[in-house]
């Protein structure tokens, strides 16, 4: 069971059967939208990453590909080039709420050989496009996170592998707060690990941590996302030694004009975690918008504003390269970008 839960101290969740609440995959098993999968076989990870949404550009500009099979090929070669940088696993933290196409993950990860782990949960309370909510409760919430969980998404068999939970200023909204406590219960009763989208300038975790402590969330199941975007030490090193992860994802944000902190910031900050002793604690991804690079090369200008111009490879071609330059060991990338992402994903 993962974290030793045990049906005793699980929640009720209405709708949820008792036997469901304490089912587990194989213990070292990660959900990939093409089924479980041994997570010693993940390899490098990048663990906050959106490809599900691509089809909405599709939709957004359909003259600028000769339909749904040209966009599929296209995102598909591109994705073959990330495997060959030695990327082996993409999470994808694209929620029903913001243009999730499942079928369109679970093709593209079939035709291009890249294992893609797909999640559920909410980005935004509420929505801000044009769907309703599941639910507004807590128990309501949760019964929709296990379903896409246990037994598929959107009427497919393709299951999530993680749950996504947006925060999106300092202190969460009542809604969003629902959404959290869903998350964990959904999380504990499932065994799947939960990311969370903070706005860390704001210290954001900080109010979210008697949430999780209420509901009795293991530390070491949950990531604070797009954490660097703070540069605070006393922020990171207040989280991680209560047992929390830090998804350094933002990394490349700090290369825009009047973006602070700056890149160099954000890398020395991750290094000084690392020499602090928690690379264990620590996730590198660039939040990358994919869809977006899949753009004709004449609306380059637009793509620029998405992403990094290394796109998808910006950890790999950019950010390592540099924790190396400032003293990062082999062995600590390997820790972040290896070990991490395969005990963090393990449905255990």
């Amino acid at each position: 069971m993962a974290g030793g839960v045990a049906a005793a101290i699980l929640r009720p969740v209405a709708g949820i059967s008792q036997a469901a609440l304490v089912m587990r995959r194989g213990a070292g098993m990660a959900q990939t939208v093409l089924g479980p999968l041994d997570a010693s076989r993940l390899g490098f990870t990048l663990p906050h990453e959106h490809i599900a949404d691509s089809p909405y550009y599709l939709d957004k500009w359909p003259k600028a590909w000769g339909g749904r099979a040209e966009f599929v090929a296209k995102a598909v070669e591109k994705l073959k080039l990330v495997r060959a940088a030695g990327i082996s696993t993409i999470v994808d933290l694209t929620p029903y709420d913001v243009w999730r196409d499942i079928r369109f993950l679970e093709e593209v990860s079939r035709k291009s050989g890249l294992n893609l782990i797909a999640c559920t949960g909410q980005r935004f309370f509420p929505p801000t496009t044009d769907v309703t909510m599941p639910s507004r409760t807590i128990a309501g919430l949760a019964k929709y996170f296990v379903k896409e969980i246990e037994q598929g998404i959107d009427g497919t068999a393709i299951k999530a592998g993680v749950i996504k939970i947006g925060i999106v200023g300092k202190e969460p909204t009542a809604l969003e707060e629902t959404g959290l406590r869903a998350a964990v219960r959904a999380g504990k009763a499932t065994g799947a690990p939960i990311r969370i989208h903070t706005h860390s300038v704001d210290r954001a975790a900080d109010h979210l941590l008697p949430i999780l402590e209420d509901e009795g969330m293991n530390p070491a199941r949950v990531s604070f996302d797009h954490s660097d975007d703070s540069g605070e030490m006393d922020y990171y090193l207040g989280l991680v030694r209560r047992g929390y992860s830090l998804g350094m994802d933002h990394v490349h944000r700090g290369l825009m004009p009047n973006r602070k902190p700056s890149f160099e910031r954000r890398a020395q900050c991750i290094k000084l975690l690392v020499d602090a002793g928690f690379a264990g604690k620590l996730f590198l991804s660039q939040d990358d918008e994919f869809g977006g690079a899949l753009l004709p090369e004449d609306m380059k200008g637009f793509r620029e504003k998405l992403d990094p111009p290394e796109e998808i490879l910006f950890v790999t071609g950019k950010l390592i390269p540099y924790l190396k330059q400032i003293g990062v060991s082999e062995a600590s990338i390997h820790t972040m970008t290896v070990e991490n992402p395969r005990a963090f994903f393990s449905l255990a």
